[in-house]
């Protein structure tokens, strides 16, 4: 089975982004094409990605940012056989509300409104959307014209502001075109992010 794995990046990849490269291709199960394509900007990029998928003939794509390395193996999620997985991924989200948790994993529950962090954090489960920071999709999924038409393209309102970031608007329209999104707990992922030290104790201090 053949697997093209991505590292979208603007010319700089964390070493450990790097490391978890290095690994992939020990891994003898798949035979792997592996670009850090940089487009610009970062929609450009994933779109140009899903052509060089659908031109190169393999079966899955993996991609992870270049600041967003996995923990585990992401290649033992192609033996699911599922059109859309998620590893899921830590993110920084704090806005000094009291007792607030100061991070989320980015795997999400649609409600009135938009959507919530996915409730429960324990091994695989359909959900009904992930972040972008590390992801396989199946081949099928593009082979579907409809996911041809810019999937990655941000929902915007009328005055311009966004209203759907690209990998939420990914999912709505994968889901809508009846593939499934999935995300699975035990292939968690690091994330490098730069955070001011007095925030992180003002939001830690702030937890009872």
């Amino acid at each position: 089975m053949k697997v093209l794995v991505t590292v979208p990046t603007t010319g700089w990849i964390h070493k450990h982004s790097a490391f978890a490269l290095l690994k992939l291709q020990l891994d003898r199960r798949f035979k792997l094409r592996i670009l850090l394509p940089t487009h610009r900007p970062f929609e450009n990029n994933l779109h140009h990605i899903v052509n060089d998928f659908m031109a190169g003939g393999e079966d899955y794509w993996l991609s992870f940012d270049a600041d967003n390395p996995p923990l585990e193996n992401p290649l033992d999620l192609v033996l699911y056989d599922k059109d859309v997985i998620g590893c899921p991924t830590p993110i920084w989200h704090y806005a000094g509300k009291p007792n607030e948790r100061p991070f989320l994993w980015n795997v999400f529950k649609k409600v009135a409104g938009g959507y919530t962090e996915w409730p429960v954090h324990d091994g695989l489960q359909r959900v009904d959307a992930i972040g972008t920071g590390c992801f396989l999709v199946a081949r099928r999924v593009f082979e579907d014209s409809e996911m041809r038409k810019a999937p990655f393209q941000r929902i915007t309102n009328a005055d311009g502001t966004v209203e759907r970031g690209n990998d939420m608007a990914f999912c709505e329209r994968a889901t809508a075109r009846g593939h499934e999104i999935w995300a699975h707990f035990d292939y968690q992922c690091m994330h490098f992010n730069k955070l001011e030290l007095g925030e992180v104790i003002r939001a830690f201090q702030g937890m009872s």
